[in-house]
């Protein structure tokens, strides 16, 4: 059954964000595993798989670790695959053009999100005054509370971006001339290609076991 209510959509994509860093750590927030549920959710998982293969390629080494905030790639797989399914099912252009325009959504993504762990900074501090003030169940007050904040903000995000961006991605693409199109066509396989150098690239330093023999 194709999906096409976006506050569900935006649901479900939330769902998968939370897995980046608040809750959970299953890897659903990988591109190859949301592009392609988005695809299969709005009826093309080809296009999804190919998205998600391309994204993971290229910012395969994009981990957020300890204090370091990448861009959010899931948000490329999913935003790209919804708009792609959702206007032009099907065509190979319109996902490329996609992909390219839901990467600075992605950038802004991050500073959303860095915010957000600012104000978390707030309530870890409302809860350490607590603790020492004999209040314990602040503990459990601030996860849930600071996960809740979470949930809200990135649904937001995703509600607005779908709709807005959507709707820009749509009449921007109609603009393009068929020259234009006829690239992002070819760039559909293209950028496996690309992606793959990207990978390598970034394991470069990585050596095997049996190499160090």
């Amino acid at each position: 059954m194709i999906i096409e209510n976006v506050f569900i959509l935006a649901l479900i994509a939330t769902l998968c964000a939370l897995d980046v860093t608040a809750f959970g750590q299953f890897m659903i927030c990988r591109p190859i595993f949301c592009a392609p549920l988005f695809g299969y959710l709005t009826g093309d998982i080809y296009t999804g798989l190919w998205i998600g293969m391309i994204t993971e390629l290229i910012w395969i080494n994009a981990v957020p670790l300890g204090v370091a905030v990448p861009i959010d790639i899931a948000s490329i797989g999913i935003l790209s695959t919804f708009w792609a399914c959702k206007f032009f099912q099907g065509s190979q252009s319109a996902a490329i053009w996609g992909l390219f325009m839901a990467i600075p959504f992605a950038y802004f993504y991050r500073e959303f999100d860095v915010l957000g762990r600012n104000f978390n900074i707030r309530i870890m501090h409302w809860v350490e005054n607590g603790v020492k003030d004999g209040k314990e169940e602040r503990i459990k007050y601030g996860v849930f509370l600071s996960l809740f904040l979470f949930f809200v903000r990135i649904y937001l995000f995703y509600i607005v971006v779908m709709i807005v961006g959507g709707w820009l991605f749509h009449g921007i693409y109609l603009q393009f001339p068929a020259v234009v199109a006829a690239g992002f066509k070819k760039a559909w396989y293209l950028l496996p290609v690309l992606g793959l150098g990207c990978a390598l690239y970034n394991f470069r330093n990585v050596r095997l076991p049996i190499a160090r023999r």
